[in-house]
């Protein structure tokens, strides 16, 4: 049987446990020791690899977030606590970086005007495939179908737990991810082992999520898209509001404005909030200014239909439903539009009732908001303020960006300062 002991283990194979394992290896390698002499070693459940990474972006993976760094974390991550806790890691690993890792491996990049960065072969596979290289030219202990069962402290370090048998070091760290999206393997585990050991955690509720509704959507709305869109779930107590793609789903919404929203929603239902979703189709036009416009339509094209505006805007699909929301009639024509009508129908289009929010799913999510908590975790090297020689890195802690490469980021960037600092602390 291979030697199930190691210098450095690491457990977790997806973006924060590879960055951990390349930074540990580049650490010891510049303090001049051999691969064979430092031995590292990353235990990942499944058969591959992050399967995160995979299936991000839709399978075409959306790597990270272009940028300079410090926009990069006012722009990906809104809860202060999150930027400042995150900024030494993001500055000692930095987008630039990841990139020329994957481009010296033959994977070209390319970033959208809205700074989402991708492999211009549209395959996320491709990228793991350069990690795995990475991880190869490291020579890092990958040992993938290995899921570790539990983590206990010993006289040398850790001993973990796994069907294959005890693997033990000095160092761990941990890097199993969240709890979104559990048929990648992220189950909480990891979170587990942390609380086992000492640490507390935030409480973990859904982010980049779906957002169910009470009542299913009609059929006739079911995949539906609208495009630039403010969506806007509101409660008694609080209102949030996005400004981006929105598709209707048979269970609720989903699409980057509902990804975007859905911690906030997840934490107002967390706190029994009842809350409703409206739909702006014109977030960029205010009621009195587009009331003009209305105006100025009924005088210009008097015998038009006045869906064939609204039409213009929205999925014809969805009139019926607006005009009815409205009590104005679908064939009314500008003409004949009272005063009152028009009323109904601004207020309408500027909040249009969707549905009311039932759920959002944890393990439907890209991440998970929540873990374990930042005050005791050292910001500066991961390295946990409660354990000697224990780690954590990535989604397990209590952090969550917005959609668009900004969680990526900061599972590269935590599990490489994990990584050095392990390492360095380990060879002292």
């Amino acid at each position: 049987m291979p030697d199930t002991s190691s210098d450095i283990l690491i457990t977790g194979g997806g973006a924060a446990g590879i960055c951990a394992a390349l930074g540990a290896r580049h650490l010891a390698r510049s303090r001049g020791l051999s691969d064979a002499a430092f031995r590292i070693t990353l235990l990942e459940r499944n058969p591959r690899l992050g399967i995160k990474i995979r299936i991000s972006g839709g399978g075409k993976c959306n790597i990270t977030h272009a940028g300079e760094m410090q926009a990069v974390l006012a722009e990906g991550f809104s809860q202060q606590g999150e930027q400042r806790f995150l900024k030494p890691a993001f500055f000692t690993l930095t987008n630039a970086e990841v990139l020329r890792w994957l481009h010296a491996k033959g994977v070209p990049t390319f970033a959208r005007e809205n700074g989402r960065v991708f492999p211009t072969s549209g395959k996320a596979l491709d990228v793991l495939t350069a990690f795995e290289q990475c991880l190869d030219d490291h020579r890092i202990d990958v040992r993938t179908g290995v899921r570790a069962g539990n983590v206990r402290r010993t006289e040398n370090g850790f001993e973990v737990s796994t069907a294959q048998g005890p693997f033990t070091a000095p160092f761990l760290i941990l890097a199993t991810g969240g709890v979104s999206y559990q048929k990648t393997g992220t189950t909480g585990d990891g979170l587990r082992f942390a609380t086992s050991l000492g640490h507390t955690l935030a409480p973990l509720q859904a982010a980049l999520a779906p957002v169910y509704f009470k009542s299913k959507p009609h059929n006739d709305l079911v995949g539906v898209s609208l495009r630039k869109v403010g969506l806007i779930v509101k409660s008694a107590q609080t209102q949030f509001r996005r400004v981006d793609d929105v598709l209707i789903t048979h269970l609720g919404i989903s699409g980057p404005a509902c990804l975007s929203i859905s911690r906030e929603v997840a934490a107002a239902a967390a706190m029994k909030l009842p809350q409703q979703v409206l739909i702006d189709f014109f977030p960029a036009t205010n009621e009195h200014v587009l009331d003009a416009e209305l105006i100025g339509r009924s005088k210009s094209t008097p015998q038009q239909f006045v869906r064939t505006f609204f039409e213009s805007v929205f999925p014809a699909s969805l009139s019926r439903f607006v005009f009815e929301a409205a009590g104005v009639s679908i064939t009314q024509l500008w003409r004949a539009l009272t005063k009152d009508e028009r009323k109904r129908l601004l207020q309408t289009v500027k909040a249009f009732p969707l549905g009311d929010v039932g759920g959002v799913p944890v393990d439907k999510g890209e991440v998970s908001a929540g873990g374990v908590n930042l005050k005791e975790v050292n910001a500066k090297t991961m390295a946990s303020r409660l354990v000697p020689h224990l780690y954590l890195a990535g989604e397990m802690l209590d952090i969550a960006g917005e959609v668009g490469g900004f969680n990526l980021q900061a599972a590269y960037s935590t599990g490489w300062v994990a990584g050095i600092h392990a390492a360095s602390q380990a060879i002292e």
